[in-house]
């Protein structure tokens, strides 16, 4: 029985939305019906898809079914550990330094983000990309989605330069810039960039560069 009136249901409100100007009611509800047993219309009630309502976009209203929007969730590893502030550009360079095991700082480029709190603590970082011999990407959205995600107020950047030449690429310094850009947008602080090498380092905010 509830399900004869929820059938009811659907082709009223199917025949609500398909009625023309001056049809009569009882054509728009026969319509209405053949769509239902046909199936050629799927209501929202009778979707098997998640339901999800669409408000404040102009033009669109009622529900659409969709799949799941995906969402970036955090976990927190104990295995490495990322505690304490971070005084200077030397401190990021140590911390940093110890992600890389031997094998790797001279083979291919690895992206690193700190994130940090308002009073510069590490919250933790993020391995955000790991690339080949000559470059690595870097993807704004997802690096500022676990800035967000975590509340850090400031980040700090790093990768390695496996050629082991310390001067900043052309490509470093647009990244950079784009980073702190959009940062700022998000009240979220670039402090530094830092380059890595396996026998030094490149601070982009000890040289005048952000």
């Amino acid at each position: 029985m509830i399900k004869r009136k929820n059938t009811v249901a659907h082709i009223s409100k199917r025949a609500k939305q398909i009625r023309k100007k001056g049809e009569k009611w009882t054509d728009a509800i026969k319509r209405a019906s053949k769509e239902l047993k046909s199936k050629k219309h799927v209501l929202g009630a009778t979707s098997k898809a998640p339901s999800y309502t669409i408000s404040g976009l102009n033009g669109l209203k009622g529900s659409a079914n969709t799949t799941p929007i995906p969402e970036i969730n955090i976990t927190f590893s104990r295995r490495r550990k990322v505690t304490g502030k971070i005084g200077s550009a030397r401190d990021v360079a140590n911390t940093i330094s110890k992600f890389y095991t031997k094998n790797t700082i001279e083979v291919r480029e690895q992206f690193f983000v700190l994130y940090l709190d308002n009073s510069y603590k590490v919250l933790g970082y993020h391995t955000h990309s790991v690339g080949g011999i000559k470059g690595s990407l870097v993807d704004l959205r997802i690096l500022f989605s676990v800035a967000l995600k975590s509340l850090a107020t400031s980040i700090i950047i790093a990768h390695n330069h496996p050629s082991g030449a310390l001067r900043p690429s052309s490509s470093d310094i647009g990244i950079t810039s784009k980073i702190k850009k959009a940062g700022e947008l998000l009240d979220i602080q670039l402090l530094d960039h830092i380059i890595i090498t396996k026998e030094s380092f490149y601070s982009f905010a000890e040289e005048g560069k952000l």
